[in-house]
């Protein structure tokens, strides 16, 4: 192995140089090669690096999955030869591209450190050496005693920032980006300091590179007043889309009138995937914990859990260029691939329309990887009860979860009493929440049996059980 770190230029503010030599008023253009940029700070030349650039380098706002994969390509011909990898990039587009060569690189042992700047290295002030060096230091971990950091990151000004986590959120301060859903990988002042427990695992299988790419998504944001009718007509006049990226408000709420309900139902059936997150800068999509987010879960919208939006749209678009089915896609939309999510989301429906009876019973195998220690919630929630009689007195509903053999069985019985309403229907759904008893079963057994008992003859819409589990 040579111990070296492998600079890579794709273009960008920080590598730019003037086009006349010595002259601070003529043009900027990018520099053509290593020594250029190094030129005006010969502190850059004592580093033990390498340096190669794209084929074309690149203004950030022309960045797309054809340079992403050219740009994992680069580093999987030349992953055995060095210690990490460097990558200088422009600042605008930059947490989509870390975003997607987090997804694309497969057992990553080593880091891979996006780096840019605001102002570029050959301007007075400028914020480039510092970055470039520490990024250097870092992608270089034995070489210059950092601890090693094997995951796609963002170095910028002082923090070094989970690259598929990060965001930029100004367009001039030097502390340019941020990550506002998960803390920092490491911290610099006068030294480097790596805050270990949140940092990816280092791998030691082979690895390999995963570079494909479907463009065919939009990103819609849910405004007050936003007439559905555009969105359909977006719909249906682009026939080729095949994700929606639904941008809503708080928690994951969306209008509940009919008409837009009407037009997201429409696209679910289309077979075109809508992921939900959030246009808050920080925080979570918690689908089905208001009324409104609620009905998107009933038409088939799947969470995108605490994804920035950078990171949702290059994840939707990895998956559908792997050719995965639609119900694959939804499903791998709600895990977590390279620790771009908080929670992973696992979530089964069963319908039962018309079906009256007092039993009902379910199974479904325990997800492979699914530790119980990771589980923080799981919900049964019931949509739409009809009861057989119109006897306008109390019934009593209970949910019991099990193992899948009576000497491994766990169970947690819980009751839920309410009024029968009008025309026999409950106007909310019906929430039971397991803890305790779904780690049980996790840990003992191979597949999880739901069983619903009710007093009265009842039929219901759907059920949904859903399991939600957190990691780093």
């Amino acid at each position: 192995m040579v111990d070296k770190v492998l600079v890579i230029n794709t273009g960008g503010t920080i590598a730019m140089v003037y086009s006349e030599k010595n002259n601070s008023f003529s043009p900027l253009r990018p520099a053509k090669n290593w020594n250029e940029i190094t030129d005006e700070h010969p502190i850059l030349k004592h580093f033990d690096t390498d340096y190669c650039q794209l084929s074309q380098l690149i203004d950030s706002s022309d960045m797309n999955p054809k340079i992403w994969i050219e740009l994992s390509e680069i580093i999987e011909k030349n992953y055995d030869h060095y210690l990490g990898f460097v990558i200088l990039h422009g600042t605008d587009t930059m947490a989509f591209s870390a975003s997607a060569i987090s997804f694309i690189c497969k057992n990553l042992s080593k880091p891979i450190v996006f780096t840019g700047s605001q102002v570029p290295l050959q301007t007075p002030r400028s914020d480039a050496l510092q970055n470039l060096i520490t990024s250097i230091k870092i992608a270089g971990n034995d070489l210059y005693g950092v601890t090693l950091i094997p995951e796609v990151s963002i170095f910028f000004r002082d923090t070094l920032l989970r690259g598929n986590r990060s965001r930029k959120l100004d367009a001039s301060n030097y502390f340019g980006f941020s990550s506002p859903n998960y803390s920092p990988l490491a911290e610099v002042g006068g030294d480097i300091r790596v805050i270990k427990d949140r940092i990816l695992k280092k791998s030691h299988k082979k690895f390999l590179i995963d570079p494909f790419f479907n463009e065919d998504i939009i990103v819609i944001d849910i405004f007050p007043g936003l007439q559905a009718k555009f969105i359909k007509n977006i719909i249906d006049s682009n026939p080729s889309i095949k994700g929606v990226i639904l941008k809503t408000f708080g928690n994951g709420n969306a209008p509940t009138n009919k008409e837009f309900l009407d037009v997201i139902s429409y696209i679910t059936l289309k077979k075109i995937i809508l992921v939900n997150i959030t246009q808050c800068t920080k925080g979570f999509v918690k689908m089905g914990l208001y009324e409104a987010s609620a009905k998107l879960v009933d038409l088939g919208v799947i969470s995108g859990s605490d994804l920035t939006p950078e990171a949702a749209i290059v994840k939707l678009m990895y998956l559908l260029g792997k050719n995965l089915s639609y119900e694959q896609i939804k499903i791998n939309m709600q895990l977590d691939i390279a620790g771009e999510q908080t929670i992973n989301q696992y979530d089964w429906i069963f319908h039962e329309n018309n079906n009256l009876k007092e039993k009902f019973s379910f199974s479904i195998p325990v997800p492979q990887n699914l530790d119980k220690e990771d589980i923080v919630k799981s919900i049964v929630r019931i949509t739409d009860i009809q009861c057989d009689t119109k006897l306008k007195d109390d019934f009593e509903i209970t949910v019991k979860l099990s193992g899948d053999t009576p000497t491994k069985g766990f169970f947690r019985t819980n009751y839920l009493k309410t009024i029968i309403k009008n025309n026999f229907t409950l106007d909310d759904d019906v929430h039971f929440s397991f803890n305790s008893a779904i780690k049980s079963i996790i840990k003992e057994s191979n597949n999880i049996n739901i069983h619903l008992e009710s007093s009265r003859k009842i039929c219901f819409s759907k059920i949904v059980f859903s399991i939600f589990s957190e990691k780093i």
